[in-house]
Parts: C-alpha cells; sequence; structure tokens
C-alpha cells in the first residue's frame, strides 16, 4: 500500500467520523430543542387559576430560550468548519463534556418544591437571558463552534473582542439559574464542580488556540479571558 493509498484511507475515515459526530450532536440537541419546545407549550397551555399568571409565562419563556439555543446549536453542528486542530487526549475531552453537561442529573432529584414565587422567577430570568445572549454569542461564533476543546477558526469580533470566552460566562448565568430552580446541595456542589470543569476546559481550548493560530497571543493580550475588568 502506498503512501497516497494510507493518506486517502485517512482522509475517508475521518471524513466519515466528522459526519457521524455531525448527525449525533446535531440530532441529540434537535431532540433537546423539541423537548424544550414542548415544555413551554405545556406551561403555556397548563394555565392554573390558583397560580400566578408570571409562574407560567416564566416557565414557558425559559423552555422556549432552551430550545432556541439548543436548535441553534444543531443548526450549527450540521455546518461547521472542519477542523484545524484538536489537543490529544481523553482528560480534556471529559472535562469539556462535563462543563457542559454536569448538571443533567439534578432530573433525577427534580425542582424544589419549597421554592419561593420570587426564586422561580429569578430562575426563569436567568435561564431566559443566560440563553438568548448565548444564542448571539453563538452567532458571532458561527461554524467555528465546538464543544471540544478544538481549532477551526479564530473569532475576535463583537463580544469575542473583549472577552476570550463570552460563551461560557454566560452559560455559567442560566446555570445559575438552574441551580436556584433545583436548589438543594447536591445542586450546589454539581454547580462548584461544573464551573471548575469550565475554567479547565478553558485552559486546554487556550492551549489549543495557541497552537493552531499565531497571532492568538497578541489577541490574549489585548482581552480578557472571561470577566472584563476582573479575570
Amino acid at each position: 500500500m502506498s503512501f497516497l493509498d494510507i493518506k486517502n484511507k485517512e482522509q475517508i475515515c475521518a471524513f466519515w467520523r466528522d459526519f457521524i459526530i455531525r448527525c449525533l450532536v446535531g440530532g441529540y440537541f434537535a431532540f433537546s430543542a423539541g423537548v424544550c419546545l414542548q415544555y413551554g407549550i405545556k406551561h403555556l397551555k397548563g394555565f392554573d387559576p390558583a397560580l400566578p399568571q408570571i409562574y407560567f409565562v416564566s416557565n414557558a419563556l425559559s423552555g422556549f430560550s432552551m430550545g432556541l439555543f439548543s436548535l441553534t446549536i444543531a443548526v450549527l453542528y450540521a455546518v461547521r468548519l472542519r477542523r484545524v486542530s484538536k489537543f490529544a487526549g481523553t482528560f480534556p475531552a471529559i472535562a469539556s463534556v462535563l462543563g457542559a453537561y454536569m448538571l443533567w442529573p439534578l432530573l433525577l432529584i427534580g425542582p424544589c418544591k419549597d421554592l419561593p414565587l420570587w426564586a422561580r422567577i429569578l430562575s426563569c430570568f436567568l435561564v431566559i437571558v443566560g440563553n438568548i445572549l448565548a444564542v448571539w454569542i453563538v452567532f458571532w461564533l458561527g461554524r467555528s463552534f465546538s464543544i471540544l476543546p478544538e481549532g477551526r477558526k479564530l473569532v475576535t469580533r463583537c463580544p469575542y473582542a473583549i472577552v476570550r470566552h463570552p460563551l461560557y460566562l454566560i452559560e455559567m448565568v442560566g446555570i445559575l439559574g438552574t441551580v436556584i430552580n433545583f436548589l438543594s446541595w447536591q445542586a450546589v456542589l454539581l454547580f462548584i464542580a461544573q464551573t471548575a470543569m469550565q475554567f479547565v476546559r478553558i485552559h486546554y481550548e487556550e492551549q489549543v488556540l495557541k497552537e493552531s493560530f499565531p497571532e492568538y497571543e497578541a489577541y490574549a493580550a489585548q482581552t480578557w479571558r472571561v470577566i472584563p475588568y476582573l479575570y
């Protein structure tokens, strides 16, 4: 077998691997979008005069905003650019997945039943704001979006001109809203652990971008990592 044959075989394997990942992850987020939209519709139809109307409106908007974000990610995974490079290793991939989805076990516990109405409204507000702003940020990130630490294209416009990781900052806003809704010691511990994984995720992502794009160091020197004027 010649070198050219081996190279072509590797390219074919890479193509099908990328295609399968696009289908699986895109399908997952499309399914998640459907679930969230159904959740929103359920609260619009399930109006109970015994409860304040704002309770149903806020929950419906929360479901619609989560559905919009999931649908956006599903579309981006279908059309995203091919990666330029990735960080080799299993732990960076695990840290990225945990940083994004560590709160899922809370679904087994269920929301806090004794949560005051104002806390539920605050929870929904944070979830709505977090998801809407996340969609706006992902719009600028565009086809270079990825969950794992991979290099596709260096984005330095709009929110990325101020903060290098604005999506992670905004995601934590929505995650905080979720923690309030599921308020318990388990939720607090998972929130702390997920925040820690997000910083691990940032560390590996910056290594990939530094190796993939020579201009990254100059860009990093002019921007804040996560929180403007603080960090």
